[in-house]
């Protein structure tokens, strides 16, 4: 079944790209829901993002922005 509500997205801000290697610059989607796949939950502060070609990567939404 599909979600009704539309996607979040996150990215580093730009101007502390540099501080963070490995996290998506430009705007990706945030996962709202744990694949079935991953064996441990999240840590409290960290989202799921659709930035990888074969896995989620976990990243600590305190160093993201997001928009809907």
């Amino acid at each position: 079944m599909e979600s009704t509500t539309p996607p979040r997205w996150a990215r580093v801000p730009p101007v502390l790209a540099w501080k963070r290697p490995g996290l998506p610059t430009e705007w990706t989607r945030v996962i709202e829901e744990m694949p079935a796949e991953m064996l441990h939950p999240l840590p409290p502060g960290y989202v799921l993002l659709d930035a990888l070609k074969d896995r989620p990567l976990r990243a600590w939404a305190a160093h993201l922005e997001f928009r809907d």
